[in-house]
């Protein structure tokens, strides 16, 4: 049965069937159905681990969580960080496959090799899916907060205590 992905016809079975390799790196998809592969860096990690720490202290009612696959309107994409409220996790804890409802938060953690122009090009693909906000966090460490529409914010409305640098 194809699924449509941006106008594009993809055959459900082969994405089911890229699920089932669990790929031991992250891993995304373009509207193609092509498979992006994208190893990190050690400063990308550090912020990444950096963030859920303290994600975990200043809100542990969120549940954090890496690499999710989400289904958007142009492939597979797998953000850095995902924050999820407690309803998110009892809705999808049980879920086996990759997701087609956004967590609330979703966090892309720029490496080197990222533009700024690749992540406002994520950036609605996770607010159609259903995020009430995307963040970014440049190389230097400091974040940067959307709403939907691509409103730039000062600070998290979801998460007011979070934090303005890694």
């Amino acid at each position: 049965m194809p699924l449509t992905l941006g106008g594009i016809a993809m055959q459900t079975d082969a994405l089911r069937l890229i699920e089932k390799l669990n790929l031991p790196f992250p891993w995304e998809t373009n509207a193609r159905g092509q498979i992006i592969m994208t190893p990190v860096n050690y400063g990308h990690s550090s912020h990444v681990g950096d963030l859920i720490q303290l994600i975990a202290r200043i809100a542990p009612e969120w549940k954090s969580g890496s690499e999710l696959g989400i289904f958007t309107s142009d492939g597979v994409k797998a953000p850095d960080v995902t924050l999820a409220s407690p309803e998110y996790h009892t809705r999808h804890i049980k879920d086996t496959g990759y997701v087609s409802e956004a967590p609330e938060i979703c966090i892309e953690v720029m490496s080197p090799s990222n533009s700024w122009q690749e992540m406002q090009d994520k950036i609605p693909l996770y607010f159609e899916v259903g995020a009430l906000e995307v963040w970014i966090v440049d190389v230097e460490g400091k974040v940067y907060f959307f709403a939907p529409g691509n409103e730039a914010l000062q600070t998290s409305r979801l998460i007011p205590e979070a934090p303005l640098t890694i």
